[in-house]
């Protein structure tokens, strides 16, 4: 028999048998090696854990990165920490300005808050060389006119007019084209002076305006004393005068102070100068203000206004907003009315000197 006969001749069964053996031997096989179907599903789970695993460590990576957000955070957090350092700084070197305290900047006024007489009287005593009272500095006159910015000496025409200290003619001539005060012909034929002295290094100029003639020229060198020109009429001037002005630091009808501050007082004279305030501290302008003799209390001797809120100025070494000069030395009654309200002080004038006072008034 051939082997093809014999290998035919075995029974189904045994056929079977064998198949089903190397189906077992196979399967063992493959769970051993891990390719059965039950080891893939812990293969999957596995899988599975490992992905779960990762995704809680992708949960916590959220933590880390939470934190490290802020870490990111701190350094614009520190770059405004040296801003403040910064503002500390300034606050620290704000003392500085504010050692000044541009109140103390006037403390050098304070410290200069004495008599200034730098100037003599523009005419000679064979005119009249008293100040008018009718039109002094910073008033309206009888309440028409506009507020002055200087003073007047009323005399005939051609009286000398004389330099009130030693300096340098600055303008000689018209204000036709050239406006120094509050428009063109203003003055009429005027001269001004720079003084040799300063004030705090600040430069004084005299105005001499309304001229009938003027005999001195720009870049003259003058004397205390010394003719440069003849009272007359010219410009706006309504009568035979000159006006006077004294302008602080520039050369302009702004800068103008009271002359009364710098004309030395005639003899047996003194000057009274204050302020008016409020109980806050404030100047109260253009209120009534009445100067007795002490010995007659009743029989008032000058009326006078404080200063406008515009156009004038407080001197910049007493700071007042009212003064008079040329009074009698001896006891006075100064009387403030305001808001039907009587205030009344008592002041010593001194020959040759300038008294001070502060009046407060009720707001």
């Amino acid at each position: 028999m051939s082997e093809q006969e014999e290998f035919r001749s075995y029974p189904k069964q045994v056929w079977f048998v064998g198949v089903m053996v190397l189906l077992l031997l196979g399967l063992f096989l493959s769970i051993v090696l891990g390719l059965a179907p039950g080891s893939s599903k812990k293969t999957l789970a596995r899988a599975r854990t490992a992905t779960f695993t990762p995704s809680l460590r992708a949960s916590n990576t959220p933590l880390p990165t939470a934190t490290f957000i802020p870490t990111k955070t701190l350094p614009p957090t520190e770059s405004p920490t040296p801003k403040p350092t910064a503002t500390k700084v300034s606050p620290s070197r704000t003392p500085t300005p504010s050692l000044p305290t541009a109140t103390p900047l006037p403390s050098p006024t304070t410290l200069l808050r004495q008599d200034h007489y730098w100037l003599e009287r523009p005419i000679s005593p064979e005119g009249h060389n008293r100040v008018a009272r009718f039109y002094p500095y910073a008033s309206r006159g009888d309440g028409s006119y506009p507020i002055h910015h200087g003073v007047e000496f009323v005399n005939p025409m051609g009286t000398p007019i004389l330099a009130t200290a030693s300096g340098t003619i600055v303008v000689a001539g018209d204000d036709l084209h050239q406006v120094y005060g509050a428009r063109d012909n203003f003055y009429g034929l005027l001269v001004i002076e720079e003084l040799d002295r300063r004030l705090d290094g600040n430069p004084i100029y005299v105005l001499y305006g309304h001229l009938s003639r003027v005999k001195v020229q720009v870049g003259q060198k003058v004397k205390t004393g010394e003719v440069i020109g003849l009272v007359g009429m010219s410009g706006v001037a309504e009568g035979p005068h000159l006006h006077m002005e004294v302008r602080y630091g520039k050369n302009d009808y702004a800068s103008t102070v009271n002359p009364e501050l710098w004309v030395r007082p005639l003899e047996g004279r003194g000057t009274l100068v204050g302020l008016v305030i409020s109980t806050e501290g404030e100047p109260i302008p253009e209120t009534k203000i009445v100067l007795y003799r002490a010995d007659a209390p009743d029989k008032p001797v000058w009326t006078i206004l404080s200063y406008p809120d515009r156009e004038v100025n407080p001197d910049p070494v007493w700071g007042e907003n009212f003064a008079i000069g040329d009074l009698q030395a001896g006891d006075w009654l100064v009387k403030v009315y305001h808001k039907q309200r009587l205030y009344s002080h008592k002041v010593t004038i001194s020959s040759g000197k300038t008294s001070w006072i502060t009046i407060q008034v009720a707001s």
